[in-house]
C-alpha cells in the first residue's frame, strides 16, 4: 500500500470534483482568505477521510472541519514565518494541515512547522509510507 492506494480507498479519484460552497463559507467565516490554490485542492479533496490501517486516527481533508479547528492567529503566525499566507484544509489527529498559495502542504502542531509536500498525495506518503518522511523541522519565534 502506498498514499496513492489510500486516496483511492478514501474515495478520490483523478479529475474528482466535489461542491465546496459550504468550505468556502466556513473558512471565510472562521477569517480565513481563500487562495485559488486552496480552492482547487478543496475542490479535489474535500470531504475525504483516509483511515491508514493500524492508525486510530483518520487523515481528514475538508474546509468545514480545518475552519472549526485551525485558529486564524495560528495561521497568521505561520504565514508570516513562510513569507506566504496559509488556508488550513484538514487534520490528523492533533496536526493541521494548510495550504500555500502554491499548492504546498504543510503541517503545524501549536508553534512547530514544516513542509510535508507538494502535494497532498506527497504529504501522505511522508505521514505513513517514508521514514523518517517529513517533519515538523520548523518551530515559530
Amino acid at each position: 500500500m502506498d498514499a496513492s492506494d489510500l486516496l483511492q480507498a478514501s474515495g478520490w479519484r483523478p479529475g474528482r470534483s466535489v461542491d465546496i460552497t459550504a468550505d468556502l463559507a466556513a473558512l471565510a467565516g472562521e477569517g480565513f482568505v481563500v487562495s485559488p490554490a486552496a480552492e482547487a485542492f478543496l475542490r479535489q479533496y474535500s470531504h475525504l477521510t483516509m483511515q491508514m490501517p493500524g492508525k486510530s486516527n483518520p487523515v481528514i481533508v475538508d474546509g468545514v472541519v480545518a475552519a472549526r479547528h485551525a485558529f486564524v492567529g495560528w495561521g497568521e503566525a505561520y504565514s508570516a514565518a513562510i513569507g506566504q499566507r496559509l488556508v488550513p484544509v484538514g487534520e490528523y489527529s492533533n496536526l493541521m494541515f494548510w495550504i500555500d498559495p502554491d499548492g504546498d502542504i504543510w503541517a503545524t502542531f501549536d508553534d512547530d512547522y514544516g513542509r510535508a509536500g507538494a502535494s497532498l498525495h506527497e504529504a501522505i506518503q511522508g505521514l505513513f509510507f517514508e521514514s523518517p518522511g517529513w517533519q515538523l523541522d520548523r518551530t515559530l519565534e
